[in-house]
């Protein structure tokens, strides 16, 4: 009984879903009685007032022009409800966009990662519209699932390595042989492409997996050749496998690609999540004003919680009251505002990327607050007012742990910028001081990223693929050439695996997880820029040495260098040593703990359809963990999990990887999300249906403040 409720309820969303002026219960019932006639209206009607109830769609009343009587109830999916926008009905506002984060990480991808998730997104819709899995890459994968499941992920990894060197010297072999038969113009094809795949193999083995190279005289762990010219000079591609398996032995965890995870922690004392956006709005303008129109940029962080009563509370930070007290550069400073003529100065590189961690300082304030049981929660719907201050054992962010921007040459800017990323970063350790490191009990900080910079999933996979020669339809598949450049990203190859093993599972208990194995970084793996790793600095002897990057006194070392080296090239420090402070605290300490992860009962309804219906991507989970205290890495990813596993997933239609839109809206695919952020999401966007009144209040006192300074003409 419970699956065929699923099934209908699936049914249900789908339809509404291709339905953007919503349905009616009669219409609903019709449409769905065409397709079964044993489906009762009286059946559907409790199943929508359900899904009401649990907010998983939204009811309006009809407008009627005429006729008497009381008006019918129209139904719809939460991604097609027309929602008010508090920003449009501002007559100050003469016009906005607003980013949400998602659409800021998307900005920030990779080409080749963004056509990844393009090709996987575009695949996983057909698929679903067609009812058929006739798609060759997908249906490989999932066929391929079950016993590619049973795989150790490091063994999988040291032999993908050591097919990647053989084949690139391979290569740079033939090339060479072409050249000295003077093959002038297929050699210098086949050169480029095999400049880009030592490009790519340098990113994904050595940038992701920190497989390093020599430097400085020390023996690496992987060598590869910068280009093809480097091999012309007789430079080998090589791995030290011994070295390998031990780094990647404290990089990758679990003894298989893929889990089925069941496990009991301990209750949660309620759960939070934040997002944050980037609004840029333009302003209404005096007549005759001859100044061109630029827009204000306004960024914002809203939070939810979930009490342990399943209540649902928000918390919304748009700092009305705080911008009154700034000037436009301490405004800008804190993430709040950033006035047009502050930014204009900077560049457009550095412009983009102050939005970037101007968003990220507004949420990781938001996290903070939470933390600190200074988050002012407002109750949603007929939830009571709070007596208490929350304290939350689970705080659960839009977007990844790490900030965005990250670099050490961004944090030591010296102009409007670095003062910003500077701030974020701070703001970023507060919050992993009153969180992970609480004196007052742990608080578990992680993420949901649906828009990974990086997949480090999928390649392994498709290199599967291709070393076992697997077949759709009597033909391979997966081509050596595919290794390099992943068909699908992570999202989708994680959806693809999971159904894959689904279809040999009989117990679709809800509180069952498919996980993938876990994956470490450090903070350390972003900081620096490629050519820097790995840190070598010089010993008291003047000798290069490997910097130990648990080691806070190597990195304060590093620094001392670093700055000695800026000076003998006759550039002024911007910062002094203890500046670094806060930087090198998350290079010694900090990593994220990731997997990709779903319920088992998410994909009953894909297997008992055939495959059809229900396809959806799937965000990398993460964990902040103290990297000198592995135990916790598990215990802090295993909180989380255990929270989801309760059935607090969401199927998210409206904030799915909005670039990658294939144009078939109808079937557009959603991201299986943490229930809590999308609460969140709804404040961010200012969208929310839910805005008591005095939030709205404030919203209107903020464009007050930008109107007013605008006219005074500081802008």
């Amino acid at each position: 009984m419970a699956a065929a409720e699923d099934i209908l309820t699936q049914k249900i969303l789908d339809l509404l879903l291709k339905q953007p002026e919503g349905l009616e219960v009669e219409e609903i019932s019709n449409y769905l009685q065409a397709e079964d006639s044993d489906i009762s209206p009286r059946g559907v009607r409790n199943i929508l007032n359900k899904l009401v109830k649990e907010e998983k769609l939204k009811k309006n009343k009809k407008i009627q022009n005429e006729g008497r009587g009381k008006p019918p109830y129209i139904y719809f999916h939460p991604s097609k409800f027309p929602y008010d926008s508090v920003l449009g009905a501002i007559p100050e506002i003469k016009d906005y966009t607003i980013q949400t984060k998602s659409d800021v990480e998307e900005d920030d991808l990779e080409p080749d990662e963004r056509q990844s998730q393009e090709q996987g997104r575009s695949v996983l819709e057909r698929i679903a519209a067609s009812h058929l899995q006739e798609e060759a890459y997908a249906r490989a994968v999932i066929d391929t699932a079950y016993n590619l499941a049973q795989e150790n992920p490091i063994d999988l990894l040291i032999k993908m390595t050591q097919w990647v060197v053989n084949d690139i010297n391979q290569k740079g072999e033939e090339i060479q042989q072409l050249l000295d038969r003077e093959v002038f113009e297929e050699a210098k094809r086949k050169a480029d492409q095999l400049d880009y795949q030592i490009g790519w193999s340098r990113r994904y083995f050595q940038l992701f997996w920190r497989l390093d190279s020599s430097k400085a005289g020390i023996k690496g762990t992987l060598d590869l050749p910068l280009r093809f010219t480097q091999f012309k000079r007789g430079k080998r591609a090589f791995l030290d496998e011994p070295e390998a398996r031990k780094i990647l032995h404290k990089r990758i965890f679990g003894d298989k690609i893929i889990e089925c995870w069941s496990k009991k922690t301990k209750p949660d004392k309620g759960v939070a999540g934040t997002d944050a956006s980037v609004a840029d709005i333009f302003l209404t303008q005096n007549p005759g004003s001859f100044i061109p129109r630029q827009p204000i940029i306004v960024t914002t962080s809203a939070s939810a919680l979930i009490s342990k009563t399943d209540q649902e509370y928000q918390d919304f930070d748009i700092s009305p009251d705080y911008l009154r007290e700034y000037d436009d550069y301490q405004a800008a400073r804190n993430g709040l505002v950033l006035a047009p003529a502050l930014m204009n100065s900077i560049g457009t590189d550095r412009f983009k990327h102050s939005r970037m961690a101007a968003m990220e300082l507004r949420q990781y304030v938001a996290d903070f607050r939470i933390a600190t049981g200074e988050a002012r929660w407002r109750p949603l719907g007929d939830a009571p007012e709070l007596g208490y201050k929350p304290n939350p054992s689970l705080i659960i962010r839009d977007g990844r742990v790490f900030p965005l921007v990250h670099r050490l040459g961004d944090y030591e800017d010296d102009t409007l910028y670095g003062q910003i990323v500077r701030n974020q970063i701070q703001k970023f350790v507060s919050v992993i001081h009153n969180t992970i490191f609480s004196p007052f009990g742990e608080i578990v900080y992680s993420g949901a990223v649906k828009i990974p910079q990086m997949s480090w999933l999928a390649p392994l996979v498709f290199w599967y693929l291709y070393n076992k020669k697997v077949q759709v339809n009597r033909k391979i598949v997966v081509t050596s050439e595919d290794v390099y450049k992943s068909p699908f990203a992570d999202t989708a190859v994680s959806h693809l695996l999971f159904l894959g093993v689904a279809k040999h599972l009989q117990n679709f208990s809800p509180d069952i997880l498919f996980t993938t194995c876990r994956v470490l970084r450090r903070f350390s793996d972003i900081a620096l820029v490629e050519t820097s790793l790995p840190v070598i600095i010089e010993s008291e002897m003047g000798q290069p040495r490997l910097l130990q990057e648990n080691n806070r006194e190597d990195w304060q070392e590093f620094i001392e260098q670093h700055l000695e080296n800026k000076q003998k090239q006759y550039q002024e420090p911007v910062l002094d040593e203890t500046d670094y402070e806060p930087f090198l605290y998350l290079c010694t300490r900090i990593g994220a703990f990731m997997c990709y992860a779903a319920p088992t009962s998410a994909y009953q309804p894909i297997v008992t359809d055939d495959g059809g219906a229900g396809h959806f991507l799937i965000p990398r989970l993460e964990v902040a963990v103290d990297l000198h205290h592995q135990d916790s890495y598990e215990r802090n990813l295993d909180k989380m999990l255990s929270w989801l596993a309760k059935g607090n997933w969401e199927l998210d239609y409206a904030h799915t990887q909005s670039g990658f839109n294939s144009g078939d809206e109808q079937n557009s695919l959603p991201i299986l999300v943490p229930s809590v952020t999308l609460i969140a999401h709804e404040a961010a966007t200012f969208s929310s249906s839910k805005f008591r009144e005095e939030v709205q209040d404030e919203i209107r006192d903020l464009i007050a403040e930008l109107k007013r300074r605008v006219t005074k003409g500081s802008w």
